[in-house]
């Protein structure tokens, strides 16, 4: 039955891109077509984040903005800035909000709205939820890659982070149903998969029995799945030395991204992050020396409350000296119902922006040297489904991106390219003649 034709539009984080892209498809089966947004939705769905200030105005930006391309359709909010503040995303003018753990009845929801009812709030207590709402994923619109949820929430209570709040407590999707949609997005011709979560090194604490994100990627190994397996972004207290060792013998990629934060150990505690930057350091240190060739990525916040010059330089001095190969840098954004939003000695936001375009350069730097050390030398790129510049671009498993010539019949295949020179934030590369045969 043809019910209409729906956008979803998922901002933020890869836990949110594949909830958005489940939410498509418990549409479909429901009978609607999705669609890409501005092209007559009759049901506008905006996938919100509010982990920062930014992100909070971008959500409400995407609010007003389907308001006026669809003024006559449904439109619904989900996620995290409903979760938090439903009746503020209600007056922005959504027809309905949704809670994180309600996205699982999105259909439900909208049928509700269709049948007259407006001001639908469907937002539940999130710190009460016992598992991962019950969404499903088999491929993923234009896109390579696909990634997949393996666990939602968070325990830690780092000062600055609504997160908990907005998710609630760690909750890990079971190791059989990770193998199981692993499956599923080999079957539909992925070669590589993201899994991804709000506090992935937790995965795993909250099953019974318990078990870590390590014994999951142990039953993966002889598992059917696709052949190359990505985590997202890891705490550094819990990626271990058997971690580290395992994966660098394993499946899984090459590429390692840290959640540091900052390399000034008063800050850490301000933050109430478990770890110090000694304990950073030997990490990032022993990364590279069991993977040598690995990418090593960390996610870096700047102008928390006290961060004078001195902390700052910390930060500065710890990531230029280790063999670090790019850098995720945001600026600290209070956020209301955390503690940090309270402390005194708040930095500018002149120092923050000075701050965050100097880490900025240097992650330019770090990635132009790591790519530079691949210079004249093969890697195999999985090459996307998109163009950049006109060329093909592809990703190794150590995350070196490249441009390449080719026509569009290479896309989703791996190809075995020469690393040829570095343009800007970019490899530039040559495809040679083998072919690895994308899978059947």
């Amino acid at each position: 039955m043809d019910r209409g034709r729906v956008c979803i539009v998922s901002l933020g984080c890869k836990v949110n891109q594949f909830e958005g892209e489940a939410m498509g498809e418990a549409m479909e089966m429901q009978g609607w077509e999705v669609i890409p947004f501005g092209t007559g939705a009759d049901c506008t769905i905006i996938n919100t984040c509010m982990v920062t200030a930014r992100a909070q105005a971008e959500s409400r930006r995407w609010i007003y903005r389907a308001r006026r391309s669809s003024p006559r359709g449904i439109l619904l909010a989900a996620g995290c800035y409903p979760q938090i503040n439903p009746e503020e995303v209600l007056s922005l003018g959504a027809d309905g909000v949704v809670g994180n753990q309600e996205k699982e009845a999105i259909p439900a929801i909208v049928e509700e709205i269709q049948q007259g009812r407006g001001g639908v709030i469907k937002v539940g207590t999130i710190s009460e939820a016992k598992a991962p709402p019950d969404l499903h994923c088999r491929r993923f619109r234009n896109h390579t890659r696909a990634f997949l949820k393996i666990q939602d929430g968070c325990n830690a209570r780092c000062s600055y982070c609504i997160i908990p709040l907005a998710r609630g407590r760690s909750r890990s999707v079971p190791p059989s149903h990770v193998a199981a949609s692993l499956r599923q997005f080999k079957a539909a011709g992925y070669r590589e998969v993201v899994l991804a979560g709000i506090h992935l090194s937790a995965y795993g604490s909250d099953l019974k029995p318990k078990i870590t994100l390590l014994d999951l990627l142990q039953q993966l190994e002889e598992a059917e799945t696709p052949s190359r397996i990505r985590l997202s972004s890891m705490e550094p207290q819990e990626t271990t030395p058997a971690l580290i060792d395992w994966i660098a013998s394993s499946k899984i990629c090459s590429h390692v991204h840290l959640s540091l934060q900052s390399g000034s150990d008063d800050i850490l505690r301000m933050m109430n992050r478990p770890y110090t930057s000694a304990v950073f350091r030997e990490l990032v240190l022993r990364i590279a020396e069991r993977m040598p060739r690995a990418a090593i990525g960390a996610d870096v916040m700047v102008g928390f409350p006290g961060e004078d010059a001195q902390a700052f330089a910390y930060t500065y001095d710890l990531l230029q000296s280790l063999p670090i190969s790019y850098l995720h840098v945001f600026p600290f954004s209070p956020r209301p119902r955390t503690r940090a939003a309270g402390f005194a000695r708040q930095v500018g936001e002149g120092e923050k922006r000075e701050r965050v375009q100097a880490l900025r350069s240097l992650s330019r730097e770090k990635k132009r040297a790591f790519y530079s050390s691949f210079l004249k030398q093969e890697l195999i790129f999985l090459i996307e489904h998109r163009r950049e510049n006109g060329r093909l671009r592809g990703l190794s498993r150590n995350y070196v991106f490249c441009l390449l010539d080719g026509g569009d019949e290479l896309m989703g295949h791996e190809m075995q390219a020469e690393l040829l020179t570095i343009e800007g934030e970019r490899g530039i590369g040559k495809i040679h003649e083998s072919l690895i045969p994308s899978p059947s």
